[in-house]
């Protein structure tokens, strides 16, 4: 494969990214779009080990162009990308009349049964940008690590937007793809095997035109009755987590032998001529001199 732009055709590029960070040829993106390859790669190899679909192969994302990736891994997990990208093919999205008031819950569940009865999808869900679950459809989806998985492809989502290359990303892995759209700040995430990408890509302009006008955040955590009174509060794009800050370590050694709670003080003898400071309760005391 050659590296750099293909005589005859500017708007391609050709580069390769190798384990080590060096690139050969030009990514169209003064190297912006080569270094975040690395990094999608990562977040998508480990969205293939929770899924348990095994190690990836290809990453292919579509926006204003169409980016193409090939990858190889060395024993160690670097990865080598050998990239192509191209002009995107002019697609036509059709206009949408959603007519109906149900609400968001009942929304996002109706659109994941609609990408779920495309020929070849197994199962599909929509995660909110607070890495929540509120939706899902088909069999063997992975409950306990598909709002880890929405969290990793929103974020490659997030990078590659950044190149107008994103907004539609398949992973190919060994054994399935994996396939996420952008549903604003949130995710809509499927796998599926070998599926007629423009059958896809429609029923996606459909959900997306469909939730447009709904908050996925309102909507409770599926299967987390108790998430529906705190669904209500808004999501920020990226959670923040707070740690408690850790308490001070006890002091220790003889320096600071006793230390701790202080007990209350005792009368003290004052300076002076002879009388003492009475003890609380007891009787004053006099001294005479002889």
């Amino acid at each position: 494969m050659s590296a750099g732009p293909m005589h005859g055709d500017r708007d391609r590029c050709e580069f390769v990214v190798r384990p080590d960070g060096t690139v050969a040829g030009d990514d169209g993106a003064a190297g912006a779009l080569a270094a975040a390859l690395p990094y999608t790669g990562r977040l998508a190899r480990r969205a293939g080990e929770l899924l348990g679909v095994g190690d990836l192969r290809a990453l292919e994302a579509l926006g204003r162009r169409r980016l193409t990736v090939g990858m190889t891994w060395t024993p160690a997990g670097e990865g080598t990308y050998r990239a192509v990208l191209a002009p995107a093919e002019t697609r036509t999205v059709p206009t949408f009349m959603v007519v109906g008031g149900a609400d968001a819950t009942a929304t996002a569940v109706h659109c994941v049964d609609r990408v779920r009865a495309v020929a070849g999808v197994r199962w599909a869900g929509v995660v909110t940008a607070g890495s929540r679950v509120v939706a899902t459809a088909g069999d063997g989806v992975a409950r306990g690590h598909l709002d880890e998985v929405g969290n990793r492809v929103l974020a490659i989502l997030r990078s590659l937007e950044d190149q107008h290359v994103a907004g539609f990303v398949r992973l190919r892995f060994e054994e399935a793809f994996v396939v996420g759209a952008s549903l604003g700040r949130h995710v809509l995430v499927a796998c599926t095997d070998a599926t007629d990408e423009h059958a896809l890509l429609a029923t996606i302009d459909e959900v997306r035109a469909i939730l447009a006008d709904h908050d996925l955040s309102s909507v409770p955590t599926q299967d987390d009755p108790s998430a529906a009174g705190a669904a209500s509060v808004d999501e920020t794009a990226d959670e923040v987590r707070v740690e408690a800050a850790p308490s001070p370590p006890p002091l220790v050694g003889a320096r600071f032998a006793g230390a701790g709670a202080r007990e209350p003080r005792k009368g003290r003898r004052r300076f002076g001529r002879g009388a003492l400071s009475p003890s609380p309760g007891e009787t004053p005391r006099t001294s005479t001199r002889g």
